[in-house]
């Protein structure tokens, strides 16, 4: 349902700005401060936008009055806070003298693409958002870094998805960017934390409604959801801490699909898509000390889990070309705060056709039994971030939240860590200033038994 509210505004600012905003040339990204009687005739901001970026973010409830129109204003209290009526909020509100304002004029020029994306273009991110706001090398940039790669993934890898997976990408890279687009507002001056915030807490609900006849999260069978998410999360095999939040809440999204939710299938065709398994443990410090350290941030923990499936994965010679693997904590102890539990899901990305190769499939029976080998054999001397990590349990979740699971291997012994090599010391002599003395009477009374030896 089109909003009233468009055509209120339309016809207000008509009067005064029609050049600023012309319905055939625009441009994006004009602003104006107007004054509309449905919001107690309160002043507002208003911005110049195209006819297919107000119906994007608001599903089509809005849109310009004029059907021929590809630009028209679009008012601040509607578009950010979706009301048609009422009170102008603060971070709205405007006063007539307000333009023209140098304080309130762009810090940056932007293209005018930047103020209504299409989603087809990457670049959105450095030509417009990171232009403005230079987050980059700090961990705000991390769900930047997380929503660019969704857009590059539909670019570079979109022969491996089902038509309804193409769609989903296509629609979630652009609903992704058209959140971000009311921060380039000029009036606007979010923190690069504020900017974080607003992209992680869109990537849901962009997974879950991109646009209007694009499918949901929910709606694309088993095999096409977890080929989206090992396809991303291949991009961060090194340093998957960096997005480890986004990664996490892709992979629960089934808390948001409820009944609709099918990821329990982990096989498909005979094959074997994914394993879960979980696995408890305990780290010490290098001279064998228990750790009680063991309640630091989520952050620091997910970091940790990855570093321990990192170390199984290259402690066994597992094949990573053709697995993946994923791993995020589990439930802190509260009785046993040493002892750690954490997921840790394996992938035949194969098997997922995200991968092409002439090395045979990943044997997930032959590598679980290897784990449990070494687990129940005490010889699987991991090193994580400074620490000894002694695996004490390993078990298959029988479904996707793990809630169910069967006992694979238990340890009682601990394995034996290598030795660590001690520090080369300097072969030179170190003499103290209290011992000099004593050094010099020495080589004195030495010098002098030489030279009555020499004497003779």
């Amino acid at each position: 349902m089109w909003s009233v509210l468009v055509i209120a505004l339309l016809f207000f600012v008509q009067q005064a700005w029609t050049q600023s905003c012309n319905q055939f040339s625009g441009p994006s990204g004009t602003t104006a401060c107007v004054r509309i009687p449905s919001y107690n005739n309160q002043y507002q901001w208003a911005t110049c936008l195209t006819d297919s970026y107000i119906l994007q973010k608001s599903f089509k409830r809005h849109a310009c009055i004029s059907r021929f129109a590809i630009y028209c204003w679009y008012q601040c209290m509607l578009e950010v806070h979706g009301k048609e009526s009422g009170p102008v909020t603060s971070d709205c509100s405007c006063s007539p003298s307000s333009l023209p304002d140098p304080a309130l004029s762009p810090t940056t020029s932007l293209p005018s693409f930047c103020y209504s994306p299409s989603g087809t273009s990457c670049q959105w991110y450095d030509r417009c958002l990171k232009r403005k706001y230079p987050c980059r090398g700090t961990n705000n940039d991390d769900p930047l870094k997380y929503a660019e790669e969704i857009c590059w993934l539909y670019n570079n890898r979109n022969s491996v998805f089902s038509p309804d997976g193409r769609k989903w990408v296509d629609g979630v890279r652009k609903c992704l960017q058209v959140e971000l687009v009311p921060l380039l507002r000029p009036w606007i001056k979010p923190t690069c934390q504020d900017i974080a915030k607003t992209a992680f807490e869109s990537q849901v609900s962009c997974y879950m409604k991109p646009d209007e006849g694009v499918p949901s999260i929910c709606d694309l069978d088993c095999k096409e959801y977890f080929k989206i998410f090992w396809l991303i999360k291949g991009r961060y095999v090194i340093n998957v801490e960096t997005v480890a939040k986004s990664l996490s809440g892709l992979w629960n999204i089934d808390d948001k699909c409820g009944s609709n939710s099918t990821r329990n299938c982990f096989q498909e065709g005979g094959k074997t898509l994914i394993k879960i398994t979980k696995l408890t443990f305990q780290k010490f410090t290098r001279r064998g000390k228990r750790s009680f350290d063991s309640t630091p941030d989520e952050t620091a923990r997910r970091k940790f889990a990855d570093g321990v499936a990192s170390a199984i994965a290259r402690g066994l010679n597992w094949d990573t070309v053709v697995m993946g693997w994923f791993a995020y904590p589990g439930d802190v102890n509260t009785r046993d705060p040493t002892s750690l539990e954490m997921v840790m899901v394996l992938a035949d990305k194969k098997a997922l056709g995200i991968v092409t190769s002439s090395r045979p499939s990943f044997n997930f029976n032959q590598s679980l039994q290897q784990l449990s080998s070494a687990i129940e054999g005490a010889t699987l001397p991991l090193q994580v971030h400074g620490y000894n990590v002694w695996v004490k349990s390993l078990s298959l979740c029988v479904d996707k939240s793990c809630d169910k699971t069967q006992t694979l291997a238990s340890s009682d012994k601990p394995p034996v860590w290598p030795v660590p090599k001690p520090a080369k010391r300097n072969s030179c002599v170190s003499i103290s200033p209290q011992n000099v003395g004593m050094y010099g009477i020495t080589a004195l009374v030495n010098m002098m038994q030489l030279m009555n030896k020499l004497a003779f």
